[in-house]
């Protein structure tokens, strides 16, 4: 594994960490998916669609990998940015726990790409960073999501009222999470 990034193949995708360069994947990603996206997500600042800017994060990207606090993937199909799956709030002992978060575009929808990109994640967070427990949320209304959690091996494990703050509204959250349940010390 690198220091910086990592890079796994599935049957159809690439799932790796962002690479310099790639600040026109992300702005083309989220310009092209800003309106399918944007109910889904925080309100997005005009960064979100700017080469430079996406350029200029990468290396902050790529030291919160190395120094363990963070893990964002960029999920590629033919060459194109396709989604994206970060694990954030990393933390180690006592929880030795995370945050999943991800999207995909409009155009990849209901072909089991975000399934295919998580098992690599996932396989990642638990073998790779010896974590116990991934954490994932999703809005009620969001039944596509819910169903690839569970799909995933995610249990329900509570209920948040006005949880985040999506697109400008206070949204409750489904609260689920994974357990690695071979994690030794």
């Amino acid at each position: 594994m690198e220091r910086h990034g990592v890079s796994f193949t599935t049957a159809r995708l690439v799932v790796r960490t962002p690479q310099t360069g790639d600040g026109e994947h992300y702005a083309h990603y989220y310009s092209v998916n800003r309106d399918f996206l944007q109910p889904w997500s925080p309100t997005f600042n005009e960064d979100m669609f700017s080469v430079v800017d996406w350029e200029d994060s990468i290396p902050i990207i790529r030291q919160e990998f190395a120094s363990g606090r963070s893990a964002r993937f960029c999920l590629f199909h033919e060459g194109m940015m396709i989604g994206v799956a970060n694990l954030t709030q990393i933390t180690r002992l006592p929880s030795c726990s995370c945050v999943l978060g991800y999207t995909l575009s409009e155009s990849a929808q209901g072909k089991g790409y975000m399934r295919e990109g998580l098992e690599k994640v996932i396989e990642f967070a638990f073998q790779h960073r010896n974590l116990h427990r991934i954490s994932a949320n999703y809005m009620p209304h969001n039944q596509r999501s819910g169903r690839l959690l569970r799909s995933l091996g995610f249990q329900v494990e509570g209920y948040s009222r006005d949880y985040l703050l999506i697109d400008g509204v206070w949204q409750d959250h489904v609260l689920a999470a994974l357990r690695n349940e071979s994690w030794s010390p």
